[in-house]
């Protein structure tokens, strides 16, 4: 009953043809920014840091002033539409905290390497068990209201660690949770030295601090003295923060307005616009209409519209560095066992269904191989992306496996024929039906057309994929969560993040993912975090990958780097490393074009 399928690289091409039917007006052609190097190794924790030689911000425009006094940014999803990033956390929804406030440590865009922030010095204690933390001075607490909350120092630091990690810390409403608390709660206490200094002690060795810490995570400074005087409901009406802009209006589902903070800031000087608004828009062809119009000034559409724009005049700019890894999920896949005593895979007992056909390996195998990449690199991503082999492991980071290059041709590579083969040696010659959730994720707009490309090619080989339509934070999460709803797929684009974090968060049963759980898994890494030698972590690490690789834990596709199209009548540049927690960020680096002409 297949023969008479298209071609798979027809099949993508139409559906690419039937996402980009959209016309655009306006300008004259214009080139992707040029960015800076790509670097040979991306961020990895240093025991020593300091702000003595902090990289300076992006050159501005000489002279003049922004054409416009509110920046209006035309995003997808807040994913998270409130403030209290310790509530059913996620770093996904990072961008709204990032023009307001601050976290102990940067991602250096220019780089891709940690660095000072809030924490303005630290340095790691030889036996990897706890950080001497130096704080800057200066950072002073802004809110709507003016109120003058002083200056962040020691006793906000400790707060936030308190929200996080002590489960009985008075007043507040909601237990804090997130794939990456595990790591945040490595820190068992804090000595508090003076307002300016710190040591965070660690249970196990922590070398991995700066990135739980960084703004890639979603453990952001709030106000101690705020929190004592209003209460945690302030954080959501009137929060305070330390940024280069000040919140001060919340449209639910809508929008958030910030306005610039008074003055020159500790760390970013005077930002370019007097006010910045974040809009959220979900349907892709209006936010293309929104930004045509001039009613926002950058936006993110899929890259066939991102090249009709910049052909038309409009301007591209991309992250620094990868920012995500864009995959295909199973449900199902919970082998591991529970035991509450070592705070492992709680919740697992009785969720396993072992005759559900993403338990057999040759099953999962034969969907990698039944997936044309170059076909759908060539005609979704404009092959702006590059091979991703392994979830989590990224070429220059500990744990990576050169190997991994050479054998996923064999392992993972495009051979429908054998793709036939395996589903009849899993016991599947009939095929089977299966259901993949379906929905649109910021910083990765080709999400929905990619599911639908790779539901055509499943058919191939016998499974016929039913997509369901459904919002990610309020249906998605919650179902991924309970581990209640096997026999799922779906497209993901985790960030890039420190690995262990990864393997903790994804296949530790820490986040609500639940990707691959098995006792090896767990063992394995539970090995890691007790160990204090990098040397030793990275072998360990490459052991994890390989477990991964070999068990066939998903659909590995791309590292992409984030897009942004903008309007250079308006925006001259935006320089951003891709490992903000919301995949964007950096936005005090979004530079006005203050010349008469378009800034191109």
């Amino acid at each position: 009953m297949y023969d008479v399928i298209p071609k798979p690289k027809s099949i993508v091409s139409l559906l690419v043809m039937l996402v980009a039917i959209v016309a655009v007006a306006c300008g004259s052609s214009a080139t992707a920014t040029p960015r800076p190097t790509e670097p040979s190794s991306a961020p990895v924790p240093t025991a020593v840091g300091s702000a003595a030689t902090p990289t300076p911000a992006p050159a501005q425009p000489s002279g003049g002033q922004a054409k416009v006094d509110r920046l209006v940014m035309g995003l997808i999803s807040p994913t998270r539409d409130y403030f209290r990033t310790w509530v059913l956390g996620s770093a996904d929804q990072l961008i709204k905290q990032d023009p307001m406030q601050e976290w102990l440590f940067e991602i250096d865009p220019l780089t891709q390497s940690f660095g000072p922030w809030l924490a303005e010095s630290f340095e790691l204690a030889p036996d990897s068990l706890s950080w001497n933390l130096k704080l800057a001075k200066g950072a002073v607490w802004h809110n709507k209201n003016g109120t003058d909350f002083g200056e962040f120092n020691a006793a906000d630091l400790v707060h936030n660690w308190n929200i996080w990690c002590n489960p009985d810390y008075p007043n507040r409403e909601t237990d804090a949770s997130s794939g990456y608390k595990v790591g945040m709660c490595q820190v068992e206490s804090v000595d508090v030295i003076n307002d300016n200094e710190v040591i965070m002690n660690c249970s196990v060795p922590c070398p991995d601090l700066l990135f739980y810490y960084s703004q890639a995570t979603d453990i952001v400074q709030f106000s101690k003295r705020q929190w004592d005087a209003e209460g945690e409901e302030a954080y959501e009406t009137q929060v305070a923060g330390t940024g280069p802009y000040i919140f001060q209006e919340h449209k639910l589902g809508e929008s958030i307005l910030y306005s610039r903070a008074p003055g020159e800031h500790w760390k970013r000087g005077v930002v370019d616009w007097e006010e910045l608004i974040m809009t959220w828009v979900l349907e892709e062809a209006t936010r293309l209409a929104q930004f045509v119009a001039g009613e926002t000034h950058l936006t993110e559409v899929n890259k066939d519209l991102t090249d009709q724009l910049v052909d038309r005049g409009f301007k591209l700019v991309k992250s620094t560095g990868p920012a995500q890894q864009v995959q295909i999920n199973f449900t199902g896949l919970y082998f591991g066992t529970e035991d509450e005593s070592r705070d492992k895979y709680v919740g697992t007992t009785g969720k396993l269904v072992e005759d559900l056909p993403f338990t057999n390996i040759k099953v999962r195998q034969a969907i990698n191989k039944a997936i044309d990449r170059e076909a759908i690199r060539q005609e979704l991503y404009k092959g702006r992306v590059t091979a991703q082999y392994v979830h989590g492991y990224y070429d220059g980071l500990p744990g990576w496996d050169p190997t991994w290059a050479d054998r996923f041709e064999e392992a993972y590579g495009y051979d429908v024929e054998r793709a036939k083969e395996l589903m009849v040696e899993a016991g599947y010659a009939d095929g089977f039906s299966a259901k993949a959730f379906l929905f649109p994720f910021p910083g990765a707009p080709e999400l929905v057309p990619l599911m639908e490309t790779v539901q055509v090619y499943l058919q191939e080989i016998g499974i016929e994929l039913t997509l369901e339509e459904a919002d990610w934070a309020g249906v998605v999460i919650p179902k991924l969560r309970s581990r209640d709803f096997p026999g799922y797929m779906y497209a993901i684009p985790p960030s890039k993040k420190a690995v262990e974090s990864q393997v903790g968060a994804f296949n530790g049963g820490y986040n609500v993912i639940h990707q691959y759980e098995t006792d090896q898994m767990w063992d394995t890494w539970d090995k890691l975090r007790n160990t204090a030698d990098l040397g030793e972590r990275d072998v360990i690490l490459r052991e994890l990958g390989n477990i991964k690789f070999n068990n066939f834990e998903n659909v590995p596709l791309y590292e992409v780097f984030i897009e942004v199209i903008l309007d250079p009548e308006i925006v001259d540049d935006w320089i951003f490393p891709g490992w903000d927690g919301g995949d964007i960020g950096h936005t005090w680096n979004i530079i006005a074009c203050k010349q008469v002409n378009p800034c191109r």
